[in-house]
């Protein structure tokens, strides 16, 4: 086997470290953004978006 250089390590480790967001993490950062532009356009039939369930909180 090769060895690592030093560099490819820190890659490697950094790469474990991070932590991209879930989509329930995001939910209602995503759920504004969406209302948002929906209520700036021009439509005949609005789309609501439902709550976020109750076993989903992005508080803690």
């Amino acid at each position: 086997m090769e060895t690592q250089t030093r560099w490819m390590s820190k890659m490697i480790a950094e790469a474990e470290k991070a932590a991209p967001a879930m989509p329930w993490e995001r939910g209602l950062r995503r759920q504004a953004m969406i209302s948002r532009r929906l209520e700036r356009e021009e439509r005949h039939v609005k789309v609501t978006l439902p709550a976020m369930p109750a076993g989903i909180s992005l508080a803690g």
